[in-house]
C-alpha cells in the first residue's frame, strides 16, 4: 500500500467514526427530525438571545459588551458567560437558518472541532497509534459527562481544550528547539485562543488554565527546578518568548476583564458552595440512564428518599443533576490502572518523566475538588488563587478531565491496545465496544423544541412604532395556567416567575432589536424588579424602576390581551 492510499485510508477512518460520534452525541436532535435542541426552557433561551447579541453587534445593532436587556444598564454581558466563539459560529449558520437550528447546529461544529482536535493531538502531535487516536476521539465525543451536562451550552467549549493543547505542545517545542518565533506564534495562537475562551464561557477556560497551571508546577517540582535559582538558569534563555507570552495573554485577556472585573466589584462574585464540590462517589456518577451502568445510580435514586427525607432538594445537591459528570467504570478502573503505572514508573527518558507529571495533574486536581462532608481542600483554591471565587459548580472540573483522563490512560495502554488488535482482534473489538457503550446515555437533555418555539415566540407581533423599549407579563399562552391547567411548571414556580417571561423576553428583544426592561442570567442589576409577573403589584415595580431610571417609549407584553401591546410610558 503506497503512502498515500494509507494517508486515504486513515482520513475515511476519521470520516467515519466521525460520523458515527456525532449520531450518538446527537441522536436526540437527529431522532427527532432536527426539532429538539440541547438546552431547557430557562438557560436554552437565555444562550441563544446571547448568541442573537453577537449577530447583532457582527450587524452593527449593538454594543459588543452591551445586549440590549437589562434597559437602560450598560455593559450587561458580564452578568453572564460571553458566548463571544459561540457567536461568531452561530452568526455564520443564521444566514441560512432560523434561531433554533442554528444553535443546534453551532453545538454540532464545537463537536466536531472537539473530536478534530483530539484526534489531531493524539495522532500527530504526540504521534501515537491511529486506532487509540480514533478510540480517544470518539471517547472524548460521546463523554457520558458531556451528554447530561449538554444542558449548559457553555460547557460544550471543552471542545477547545485539545486545541489549546496542541498550541502549548507546539510552543514548547519550538522553543526548545531553538525556533524562537515559531514558539511566538504558536504562544500567539494559544493566548488569543484562551482569551477567546474566556469570553466565551469563563468556567472551562478557568478550569483550563488551572491545569495547564498546576501541569507546570508539578513538573517544577518533580524536576526540582522550583528552586529560585535553578528557577532562574532555566527560564533565563526563554526570557523574551515569555514576556512575548505574557504580554500578547495580557491583550488577549483585556476584553475579558474589561467586561468581568467590574461586574464582580458590584455583585461580589459567587462565595464558596460546599454543595457543589465533588463528593467521593461523583468520579464515577453517571447518573440513572445510563445505558451499561445507570441501574447503580437508580438503586440510589430509589435510597434518597428513606436517607435523605422526601425533600428532593438535599439529594440534588448531593448526587443528582451537576454532580452526574462522572467517568463509566470501565474507563475509570482503566485510568486507576493507568495512574498508577505512570507514577511509580521511574524511567528516566524525558516523555516517561511528562507523562508521570501529567498523571499527578490529574490526580491532584482532581483531589482538591473532593469533599468529606464538609471538608475540602479546594477552599484554598478558592480563597487564594485568581479566579478561583468565580467558580460556583466546582464538580464541573470533571469535564475538563475528560481529556486528560483518556489521554493518560491511552497513554498507559496504547501499545497493548494495538498489539490486541493484530493478535486477537476479537478480544480488542470486545474491548473498545464496552468502552464505547458505557458512555452512552438515555437521559434526553436536548429539551427545546424549534416548532414550540417558532409557535409560541416567532407569532408575537413586535413593538408598535413609539415603543423604544419594553417589558413582558406573559409570552405565551400555554403557560397560563387557568388556560392549560396542565402546563409544567419551570422547575418550581418562584423560579417560573424570575425566568420564564423574562428570558422570553431577552430573545424577543434581540431578535425584535428593541431593548427590553427585563431579563434573567447568573446576576441581575441591584433594582431588578421583574419577577412574579403575576401578582398584583408587578405593573407598580415596573412603573417605579421606570420612573428612576426616567425612561420614555416604554411598553407592555401581554399576550393575555387581545391587544398584547399597551404603551405606559
Amino acid at each position: 500500500m503506497t503512502a498515500g492510499s494509507r494517508v486515504r485510508r486513515e482520513w475515511l477512518g476519521v470520516l467515519m467514526v466521525w460520523l458515527a460520534a456525532m449520531l450518538i452525541a446527537f441522536r436526540d436532535p437527529v431522532w427527532s427530525g432536527f426539532d429538539l435542541g440541547f438546552g431547557d426552557r430557562a438557560d436554552g433561551i437565555i444562550e441563544i438571545s446571547l448568541l442573537e447579541h453577537w449577530r447583532n453587534v457582527l450587524t452593527g445593532h449593538s454594543v459588543w459588551n452591551a445586549p440590549i436587556y437589562f434597559h437602560p444598564h450598560s455593559a450587561t454581558l458580564g452578568y453572564n458567560d460571553g458566548y463571544f466563539l459561540y457567536g461568531l459560529v452561530y452568526s455564520f449558520w443564521r444566514m441560512w437558518f432560523d434561531p433554533f437550528l442554528s444553535d443546534m447546529l453551532n453545538a454540532a461544529s464545537f463537536k466536531t472541532v472537539g473530536f478534530l482536535a483530539s484526534w489531531w493531538l493524539v495522532r500527530r502531535t504526540l504521534g501515537w497509534q491511529a486506532p487509540v487516536a480514533l478510540l480517544v476521539a470518539a471517547l472524548f465525543t460521546i463523554a457520558n459527562g458531556m451528554t447530561l451536562q449538554a444542558v449548559h451550552a457553555q460547557l460544550q467549549t471543552v471542545a477547545l481544550f485539545p486545541l489549546a493543547m496542541i498550541l502549548a505542545i507546539a510552543a514548547v517545542r519550538a522553543e526548545a528547539a531553538g525556533r524562537h518565533w515559531c514558539a511566538r506564534l504558536a504562544a500567539l495562537g494559544l493566548c488569543l485562543l484562551v482569551g477567546a475562551w474566556l469570553l466565551t464561557a469563563f468556567y472551562t477556560a478557568w478550569f483550563a488554565i488551572w491545569f495547564g497551571c498546576m501541569f507546570v508546577l508539578c513538573w517544577l517540582i518533580s524536576t526540582r527546578n522550583w528552586r529560585p535559582a535553578a528557577l532562574a538558569r532555566l527560564l533565563r534563555p526563554h526570557l523574551a518568548t515569555i514576556a512575548w507570552t505574557i504580554a500578547a495573554f495580557g491583550l488577549a485577556a483585556a476584553p475579558f476583564l474589561l467586561v468581568y472585573l467590574p461586574k464582580v466589584g458590584e455583585t461580589g462574585g459567587h462565595g464558596y458552595m460546599i454543595s457543589y464540590l465533588a463528593s467521593p462517589i461523583d468520579p464515577v456518577n453517571v447518573g440513572p440512564g445510563n445505558l451499561v451502568w445507570g441501574w447503580v445510580f437508580a438503586q440510589l435514586d430509589a435510597l434518597a428518599p428513606l436517607v435523605y427525607g422526601p425533600d428532593p432538594r438535599v439529594a440534588n445537591r448531593l448526587f443528582r443533576g451537576e454532580h452526574q459528570t462522572g467517568f463509566a467504570f470501565a474507563l475509570f478502573a482503566l485510568f486507576i490502572i493507568a495512574a498508577w503505572r505512570t507514577l511509580r514508573d521511574r524511567a528516566a527518558s524525558d516523555q516517561d518523566a511528562l507523562a508521570r507529571t501529567f498523571a499527578w495533574t490529574v490526580v491532584v486536581t482532581w483531589l482538591l475538588t473532593i469533599k468529606l462532608w464538609v471538608i475540602s481542600a479546594w477552599i484554598a483554591v478558592h480563597y487564594l488563587v485568581p479566579g478561583a471565587s468565580g467558580i460556583r459548580v466546582v464538580v464541573r472540573y470533571q469535564l475538563i478531565l475528560i481529556l486528560p483522563v483518556l489521554l493518560v490512560t491511552a497513554g498507559a495502554f496504547r501499545h497493548r491496545l494495538t498489539d490486541l488488535i493484530a493478535h486477537r482482534w476479537v478480544l480488542a473489538a470486545a474491548l473498545v465496544g464496552v468502552l464505547l457503550v458505557e458512555q452512552i446515555n438515555t437521559t434526553s437533555v436536548a429539551e427545546v423544541s424549534r416548532a414550540r418555539q417558532r409557535a409560541d415566540l416567532l407569532t408575537i407581533a413586535p413593538p408598535p412604532p413609539g415603543c423604544t423599549s419594553f417589558y413582558a407579563v406573559q409570552t405565551r399562552i400555554a403557560e397560563i395556567p387557568a388556560t392549560n391547567p396542565s402546563s409544567p411548571i419551570y422547575q418550581r414556580p418562584e423560579n417560573a416567575g424570575k425566568y420564564l417571561h423574562n428570558v422570553d423576553a431577552m430573545l424577543l428583544a434581540q431578535l425584535w432589536r428593541v431593548p427590553t426592561l427585563g431579563g434573567y442570567s447568573t446576576f441581575q442589576p441591584r433594582d431588578w424588579a421583574f419577577a412574579d409577573p403575576l401578582a398584583p403589584d408587578y405593573d407598580a415595580r415596573v412603573r417605579h424602576y421606570v420612573a428612576s431610571h426616567r425612561l420614555t417609549g416604554v411598553c407592555r407584553l401581554d399576550v393575555r390581551d387581545a391587544r398584547p401591546w399597551s404603551r405606559i410610558g
